[in-house]
């Protein structure tokens, strides 16, 4: 079961409430796109800001290759690699790009994670929290941000997902900057055995989170669940080391891959016939080996 449900993301409201919402922080003209409910909530057609949509598309790209431009797959076109029960993984948020978020200027975003770390006693369930600012159009200060490090698979493959939060409320600072600490910044890293100091972190993480939530004028954006394994059903989402994309959108009936690519020079997903950004949000996770240091 997952951890977070996209009906309490922004997009799964009524057009009158997300209004409502975009006028509280001021974002009058967004506010505008919703008033009499011709556009937003959940499953309705032209959506009116990237942000109305509470599904997700995945795809995947693998390590290496050649050349600026790199195809991309969908997740059921892939084999799960098998050889990696068993063995540590290191995940990274690689992109975080924002097309268009709720509110005026510059975006201060929550991102919560969770998975589980299958250790030799137990498994062991991970929180993990960061912070991020962006303006529309534009992509956070970001590249190859540790989240998980260390991270067993299990016969069954892993466990991830997470949520974007828009904080827009006033006097937030002070909790968010918890996040700002070493402890936040490199990671969270597991080892082979359970870590009690591990429980702690996670508490503090969650309870970050739990707190900004409590607040009128901050909203869950959108989550995802990219819980990945090696089944052979056409609806598994599959494991291999590689890059992860996940784009906020709920057209994943129709959303077909080849009709992009990555671009590694500018680092953007882009449209392959017309080489322009997409209109969406997207983040880009990397899974990679984990090199473990001597002490671990």
């Amino acid at each position: 079961m997952s951890k977070f449900d996209p009906a309490d993301s922004l997009g799964a409201l009524a057009a009158p409430q997300i209004s409502e919402y975009l006028t509280g922080i001021n974002d009058l003209k967004g506010a505008a796109r919703y008033v009499g409910g011709m556009a937003g909530g959940q499953g309705l057609i032209g959506a009116a800001s990237p942000y109305d949509h509470t599904g997700a598309v995945l795809g995947y790209i693998p390590p290496g290759g050649v050349g600026p431009r790199h195809d991309i797959v969908g997740l059921s076109q892939i084999p799960g690699d098998k050889t990696l029960v068993g063995k540590r993984i290191k995940i990274t948020l690689d992109k975080f790009y924002v097309h268009n978020y709720p509110g005026l200027g510059t975006h201060n975003i929550l991102c919560e994670f969770a998975g589980r770390n299958q250790a030799k006693s137990a498994a062991e369930p991970l929180q993990f929290a960061l912070r991020f600012r962006a303006r529309d159009k534009d992509a956070a200060a970001i590249g190859g941000v540790p989240l998980f490090l260390g991270l067993t698979v299990g016969a069954n493959g892993i466990s991830f997902e997470g949520r974007t939060i828009n904080v827009s409320s006033d006097g937030d600072e002070t909790v968010l900057s918890t996040l700002d600490s070493p402890a936040f910044q490199s990671g969270l890293k597991l080892l082979t055995t359970t870590q009690p100091a591990l429980k702690p972190l996670s508490s503090l993480a969650e309870a970050v989170v739990k707190n900004v939530l409590k607040r009128r004028f901050n909203k869950q954006v959108h989550s995802f669940d990219l819980g990945l394994d090696f089944g052979a059903n056409v609806s598994s989402a599959r494991l291999q080391l590689g890059t992860y994309l996940v784009v906020q959108s709920n057209l994943s009936a129709d959303w077909k891959w080849d009709a992009f690519v990555w671009n590694t020079d500018a680092q953007v997903l882009q449209a392959k016939d017309q080489g322009q950004p997409v209109d969406f949000n997207y983040m880009v996770f990397g899974i990679s080996d984990y090199v473990a240091d001597p002490e671990d």
